[in-house]
């Protein structure tokens, strides 16, 4: 019974504390086992303008992964368009936690996105669509994120 309580005690913190989101999926690609954006518990989340949004991806390889490279695109209006990431963020695998390229079929990978909030975007809401791809260029993963710039 001790045991119950000390486990309750230890994860309960944790539990509270997470901010997995629900995400939505992409029409090519699987959906990533967790989405965490810190300081959103529910969508959509808010981006502050002059700040970098971080979210953490927590997928599973499906085969070994030499290359892994983000694709962000933001949508809002009826319009899509690409959003490029700075140079040093264009290589996903310099951005996982805890592991590094390449990467061996069914590990489990955590990879951080930091999305620049520029201050003269303009306050909108927007879907952001991130897509991992891989050396041959295909899909690891991908999903939709609601979001408001503010």
């Amino acid at each position: 019974m001790q045991l119950l309580v000390g486990l309750f005690a230890v994860c309960l913190p944790a539990l509270v504390l997470s901010d997995v989101i629900t995400v939505q999926k992409c029409t090519d690609g699987t959906l990533p086992s967790a989405v965490d954006v810190p300081g959103c518990q529910s969508t959509p989340c808010d981006l502050p303008k002059g700040q970098d949004a971080k979210v953490l991806v927590d997928f599973t390889a499906s085969k070994q992964l030499t290359i892994l490279r983000p694709e962000v695109r933001a949508s809002f209006g009826g319009l899509t368009v690409p959003f490029v990431l700075p140079n040093d963020r264009q290589d996903a695998c310099k951005w996982l936690i805890g592991s590094q390229c390449p990467l061996s079929p069914q590990e489990d990978v955590t990879y951080e996105l930091q999305l620049p909030v520029l201050s003269s975007y303009p306050s909108l809401s927007l879907t952001v669509e991130l897509k991992l791809l891989d050396q041959n260029n295909e899909i690891v993963t991908c999903f939709q994120l609601a979001a408001n710039v503010m």
